[in-house]
């Protein structure tokens, strides 16, 4: 009897795991809802060359993992492998289902640039587009023997596969192949469209990298890859704007430091190639081979995976190492998300790692802050969509003969706090954290996620020079941390100082150059005031004020100056309308062509800005111009006329930036 159970109960357990498994391939209705989670954040900047990043999220795969993909339109992960699944999984790593390929394992997975569609190949030959809207197969090709490689093209129209020695394209709507390319003399493993899909570039098990035409359906050139025991290319990413390639590739060094009789030294390179195989720069910090490449989609950096134990984040910009993430076993794959900001990573051989990838200087809102908005009859739409802001400080220089300022990272920290009370999203940069690089990435990234309803406004607190080239040009500049030149004994040479120092000029230029409609540009810097006199600005554009509007004041009781900001009401709306909707480039110095004060807790200047945007005045509303008045007399004021504080809109259209007080 209890045989007889055995026996009974046996294949009905069998029967349901086949059936809790057979479940799984498809994701439920509710998985399908949460796989529909659309990366809205804006690309990832890298800002002086800096990332930072936190293990989000580790799993486990059921099957020995081959490859892993970011969805480019959701955030979805895609794994395969030593399995007949794909895997998929949201953003938190939460298992939404798969699909069951024809194939017993998967060893070639692409992913078309708009998220729609996947392309899966292995070791029976089949190749499946799968539709990932639906989790749906679309089509399905015998393709050859076995597929080691697949890739789309960047429109999603051709799919380029691999058949050993052999290279299959085919046009995906119609099903039928367009193609076939061969000249390889062993298995073609790397695919990638390149030259806006115009070429194909393949990298195979003869070492042979070769370039083909794909409308002329022939080969362009080759060349030869380092032969070695661990010469096989890993991978290839395609730069289709530029036609550039990175690939890996493994070579003996030249020489030994080691030992001279001893085992050969391996250089392990991520080599950067134009269309014609032409070395470009390379990457060589991996101490063991290369497993796999990822761009992220704005280009801004890459990752590589090594059996090293590391993942290496690289500054494509900059051409060089980021920081590296230690991994506990090999790193076999890596994938990053549309945005930048996710990072995929395959450790051993089936756990999955995801990780969290950040500016290393992120803006940051106050948690209390909320987007301002207009008061007015019906209703209130918002003032600006985003208000961005770089608040830079520098005291203590690299450079021992400059000067040291004692309050000018307090005023950059209490004009950023004062600023992220008001909503606004503030990047900080302070003494050796300000260097050139990092204010101009910073200046960058700004200037990349700001759209016409924003506005962006610069504050820098530091020291500046003006300085005359040998031609009598008078240019003035902010000083960075490493600024390199002695203020004592300034080099004339106006070249010279665009080599460690930033030009206001190229801060005019950027404030034209960015898409905010409203930018705002405050130096409380030496020799600032040359702002007004730069060659690439405008005469001064006077705005006249409205009695409607918020104005200037003297207070008797106090004897004092005060800003009286203005509410927003049916009689001066349409004004407020008006300056919202023209360009306002508006640039505040401290002082002219001269030297100005530190002052005590804080430079007049500054003390002046603070002192009007107080959260704790009357509330309401002021145009950058009042307040560029307000501070102009307020200093003048309290340095008894020695220093005066300039102030224009450098456009036409005389719109004006406004600030919320209150």
């Amino acid at each position: 009897m209890i045989f007889f159970t055995k026996t009974l109960l046996l294949p009905l357990v069998i029967l349901g795991l086949i059936g809790c498994q057979n479940s799984s391939l498809k994701p439920s209705k509710k998985a399908l809802s949460s796989s529909k989670e659309i990366e809205k954040r804006s690309p990832l900047v890298v800002v002086g060359g800096e990332l930072k990043y936190d293990l989000k999220e580790s799993i486990q795969s059921r099957f020995r993992l081959y490859g892993i993909k970011m969805n480019p339109k959701y955030n979805t992960l895609v794994t395969y492998g030593d399995s007949s699944f794909i895997d998929i999984y949201n953003s938190n790593l939460e298992y939404l289902g798969g699909v069951e390929s024809k194939n017993d394992e998967i060893k070639a997975v692409d992913i078309t640039s708009d998220g729609r569609f996947l392309a899966s190949g292995g070791d029976d030959g089949y190749v499946e587009i799968w539709d990932l809207d639906s989790y749906q197969l679309v089509r399905r090709l015998k393709n050859g023997d076995e597929t080691l490689a697949i890739a789309f093209s960047s429109d999603g129209k051709k799919l380029a596969v691999s058949d050993n020695r052999v290279i299959n394209i085919w046009n995906v709507s119609a099903g039928e192949q367009i193609a076939q390319l061969q000249g390889h003399k062993d298995d073609v493993t790397q695919l990638s469209f390149i030259d806006n899909d115009r070429k194909i570039v393949s990298a195979s098990n003869d070492k042979k990298v070769k370039f083909w035409d794909v409308t002329k359906k022939q080969e362009l050139y080759s060349y030869l890859a380092p032969s070695n025991q661990y010469g096989d290319i890993k991978d290839i990413k395609s730069f289709d704007d530029y036609s550039v390639i990175a690939l890996t590739e493994v070579e003996r060094a030249t020489g030994n430091r080691r030992n001279r009789n001893g085992p050969p030294v391996w250089k392990y390179t991520i080599k950067f190639k134009d269309n014609k195989g032409n070395l470009l720069y390379e990457f060589n910090e991996h101490r063991e081979p290369i497993t796999n490449i990822a761009v992220a989609p704005s280009r801004n950096y890459m990752a590589s995976s090594s059996k090293d134990k590391t993942v290496r984040l690289w500054d494509l910009e900059k051409r060089k190492l980021i920081t590296n993430i230690v991994l506990k076993d090999r790193g076999e794959g890596v994938s990053i998300n549309k945005s930048g900001h996710l990072l995929a990573v395959i450790e051993g051989k089936k756990k999955i790692k995801l990780f969290n990838i950040a500016n290393a200087y992120a803006p940051q809102t106050s948690t209390n802050s909320t987007p301002s908005t207009m008061a007015s009859t019906g209703s209130s739409p918002s003032l600006y969509r985003k208000q961005h802001a770089i608040v830079v400080g520098v005291n203590n220089y690299k450079r021992s003969s400059i000067p040291r300022l004692n309050n000018a990272v307090e005023d950059a920290r209490s004009v950023a706090k004062t600023l992220r009370e008001k909503g606004f999203s503030v990047i900080e940069l302070y003494n050796e954290n300000a260097t050139k690089d990092r204010i101009l990435d910073a200046l960058k990234e700004v200037k990349q996620h700001a759209i016409s309803k924003d506005s962006t406004l610069f504050y820098f607190a530091g020291h500046g020079d003006g300085v005359s080239g040998h031609n009598g040009v008078r240019e003035g500049y902010i000083l960075p941390y490493e600024f390199n030149s002695d203020l004592n004994n300034p080099d004339p040479d106006v070249m010279y100082y665009d080599k460690s120092a930033i030009s206001i000029s190229s801060l005019i230029m950027y404030a034209r150059d960015t898409k905010a409609k409203h930018i705002g540009i405050i130096l409380d810097s030496c020799f600032s005031g040359l702002a007004m006199d730069s060659k690439y600005a405008k005469k001064s554009i006077s705005s006249s004020s409205s009695n409607t509007l918020d104005q200037v004041t003297y207070d008797s009781t106090m004897r004092s100056i005060r800003i009286k900001p203005s509410t927003i009401n049916s009689s001066n709306n349409s004004v407020y309308q008006e300056l919202l909707a023209k360009k306002s480039i508006n640039i505040l110095t401290a002082g002219d062509d001269q030297p100005v004060f530190d002052g005590t807790n804080h430079s007049p200047f500054t003390q002046g800005l603070l002192t009007a945007l107080d959260s704790n005045s009357q509330s309401g509303y002021i145009r950058f111009t009042t307040l560029a008045e307000y501070i102009k007399r307020y200093v003048k004021e309290k340095t008894q006329n020695k220093q005066t504080p300039q102030y224009k809109n450098d456009s036409v259209e005389q719109g004006d930036f406004i600030f919320k007080v209150k």
